[in-house]
């Protein structure tokens, strides 16, 4: 089993999306391995160093999941609400091992 990030560009107008934020979030709620999910919060403290770039989104989420795979994180992903309508501008999906904290997926791996 691995530990999966997943990340979601939204668009910056959300309104259409939140017509079926229930249906998003039952999805989620349902998913295998979810460890923790939500969109970065509007208005809020942010810090950030270095360059900015056009590419930073004025929405996003970061969903954390553990799984077997890439292609199974990948495969049930297809099935989010959000990214069958249309609503997910972009999706990255990365294998995290954390080698600190309570997702460990392998202590025995000693690299951040």
């Amino acid at each position: 089993m691995g530990i999966f990030a997943i990340h979601y560009t939204y668009p910056a107008d959300m309104t259409e999306a939140f017509k079926i934020r229930a249906e998003h979030r039952e999805w989620l709620t349902g998913l295998p391995g979810l460890r923790v999910a939500g969109m970065y919060q509007e208005e809020h403290d942010e810090f950030s160093e270095g360059e900015e770039t056009v590419e930073e989104p004025p929405n996003g989420a970061l969903i954390v999941v553990e799984a077997e795979s890439l292609d199974d994180v990948v495969e049930a992903f297809e099935e989010d609400p959000y990214w069958l309508g249309g609503h997910v501008l972009r999706r990255v999906v990365r294998e995290w091992n954390p080698p600190l904290g309570p997702w460990v997926a392998d202590a025995s791996r000693g690299n951040a």
